[in-house]
């Protein structure tokens, strides 16, 4: 179905913008396995991060995750629990269990943020059984109890991986950007993301010799002796991908700024009608717009309105819990109360590159004028 507001739209450079780019490519004969424009990428993605980090490209952040997995949690038969949350993408939970883990799903916060204290109580009871914490910053907003996620991984000796998927871009603070934290952080560059190449991502972190083992990873397994220490795949990224990156890493704060200047807007135009926003989504890339509403009869409401106008928009997230490949892994011990409570209230509004204010003012009259 097409819609006269589409939930997203990609902004990617031109065909003439590529054309040097895919010709230096083609003279080089050097199309993948870490080329000059991959090396480039790399080195202009620290360079924007401002972080003391390394980053290993990856084909995309589901095989990054799997990398990062295989390279930082260690499984035993009596330890093979992760803890993470039920409100987010399907990926990491795909991953674990593919890898013969088991996630143990969590609740969130009335800010959709993963539940510290819930985690807590339920490390104090089977710390022996778990293997590590998916931390995922939500929506890409970066998690601002981050340091007391750290400091629970550290007591508990449990690597921390964050998901910070749509998050290349957003900050903790007004002064740190996302991507220094836990053991590391994994970012996708998928054609959904504010800072996208198609298919793509990113595993970064400050421990250099984490990224070289990734990398290996990413590599079949190979060390610079051309031997197979580890059993690896193949995750690299092509290196038309990183030129694609790094026109795109030109102009991102740029878009990154209008993004956040369209959210403020919204929030001009919905919260005095009481629509609820995410905390610190300030500082967020914002990669589409996500409110709280009051009621289920308003959300679907606020969705009929919306359709019958012809503006996509989706319900972030179905919790994993509920999702067939997963349900057998909830716990009648673990609430999931606050999870169910604002999956069930709440709506992600289109945002885009550029978004002029009538644009916005159309899907918003849609909304309050239902």
């Amino acid at each position: 179905m097409s819609y006269k507001v589409p939930f997203i739209k990609p902004s990617f450079p031109s065909a003439k913008d590529l054309v040097n780019d895919y010709e230096q490519i083609v003279d080089s004969n050097w199309f993948t396995n870490y080329g000059p424009f991959e090396q480039r990428f790399r080195k202009e993605l620290k360079s924007y991060l401002k972080l003391p980090v390394e980053i290993c490209t990856v084909a995309n952040a589901t095989l990054g995750l799997a990398v990062v997995f295989e390279a930082l949690l260690t499984k035993t038969a009596s330890k093979r629990k992760v803890l993470m949350p039920s409100f987010t993408f399907a990926a990491g939970a795909g991953v674990l269990v593919n890898m013969g883990y088991e996630p143990v799903f969590i609740d969130i916060d009335a800010n959709w943020q993963p539940d510290i204290e819930q985690a807590r109580r339920y490390l104090d009871i089977n710390e022996d059984r778990v293997a590590g914490i998916l931390l995922c910053n939500v929506f890409g907003v970066g998690n601002r109890d981050v340091s007391k996620w750290e400091s629970l991984a550290s007591e508990y000796n449990l690597p921390l991986v964050i998901d910070s998927a749509a998050g290349f871009g957003s900050k903790y603070t007004k002064n740190e950007y996302v991507g220094g934290r836990g053991n590391c952080e994994i970012f996708s560059l998928h054609a959904t993301k504010p800072f996208c190449v198609g298919e793509g991502g990113l595993i970064v972190s400050k421990n250099k010799k984490l990224i070289e083992l990734c990398k290996s990873l990413t590599n079949f397994g190979f060390n610079s002796d051309r031997k197979v220490e580890l059993a690896g795949t193949n995750a690299k990224l092509q290196e038309i991908s990183c030129a694609i990156g790094l026109r795109q890493l030109k102009g991102l704060q740029k878009r990154i700024e209008g993004r956040q200047k369209s959210l403020e807007y919204y929030k001009q135009r919905l919260q005095p009608h009481g629509f609820i926003f995410q905390s610190n989504d300030e500082l967020s890339t914002v990669p589409f717009v996500s409110v709280f509403v009051l009621s289920k009869s308003t959300l679907q409401n606020v969705s009929k309105s919306l359709s019958e106008n012809e503006i996509e928009h989706k319900f972030y997230y179905d919790p994993l819990h509920t999702q067939p490949a997963f349900e057998k892994y909830t716990l009648d011990t673990i609430s999931l109360e606050t999870t169910n409570f604002m999956a069930g209230r709440t709506i992600s509004l289109p945002l885009h590159d550029n978004m002029k204010r009538l644009t916005i003012d159309k899907i918003v009259d849609s909304i309050i004028k239902k």
